[in-house]
């Protein structure tokens, strides 16, 4: 048994990292991502000064619509894309001057951005992929409490950019996968404490995706 799994790995491998290539889709896609989020550590401030607000992992779940671009354009190898994406982590600690206090509510971000990525094909059936995308998010903080005491809540529409890198494995023409990571930052958004002041945080998402893409 041991014998057939290793002489299926010895087979399979080539065909996915160094077997013959497939031909290049170019014009239209569409793509459906899944993955992990993880937010550093939020630094806040209000008018009292500044404290920190850490999540716990969240999911998030995007959908594109993009061109990749035609071989020996002008432009270079790669796509364009129009992306939307959720992402969602609750709060698990705040901490102030004097310690560490337990957390409860949500913060979402529900991103739009126009990406640009750069491909790097070489005649294998995968390739490596880095690019950039700019856009906005709509910030909503949900429930926010500390030690179930009511810390603030509220939406903000903010400034949002990314940087993305990846592998694209070809699977048809037509069908590829998409393993990939992306960096989100966002302007500060603004939020509403319970006493009606307001305070701002920082936004900065580590994101780990596996997605499906489909040319037509």
């Amino acid at each position: 048994m041991k014998r057939i799994v290793l002489t299926m790995i010895a087979l399979g491998l080539p065909l996915v990292f160094g077997g013959p290539a497939m031909a290049r889709h170019s014009g239209p896609y569409v793509g459906v991502f899944l993955g992990g989020s993880a937010l550093l550590d939020a630094r806040s401030t209000d008018s009292q000064g500044d404290f920190r607000l850490a999540f716990d992992p969240g999911l998030l779940g995007s959908a594109v619509a993009g061109w990749d671009f035609e071989p020996g354009n002008p432009v270079g190898e790669g796509r364009i894309e129009l992306e939307y994406t959720h992402r969602g982590n609750s709060l698990d600690k705040v901490t102030f001057v004097d310690g560490g206090f337990k957390g409860d509510g949500s913060l979402s971000a529900d991103s739009l951005l126009l990406n640009m990525f750069g491909v790097f094909r070489d005649g294998r059936s995968w390739a490596p992929y880095a690019g950039i995308g700019i856009g906005a998010a709509r910030m909503e903080a949900s429930g926010l409490k500390v030690t179930g005491q009511p810390l603030g809540s509220g939406t903000s529409v903010v400034f949002a950019y990314q940087v993305g890198t990846g592998i694209d494995v070809a699977l048809t023409d037509m069908l590829s996968i998409d393993l990939g990571y992306r960096f989100l930052g966002t302007s500060r958004p603004k939020f509403t404490e319970a006493n009606g002041q307001s305070f701002s945080i920082g936004y900065f998402s580590h994101s780990a995706v596996l997605g499906l893409r489909l040319g037509f």
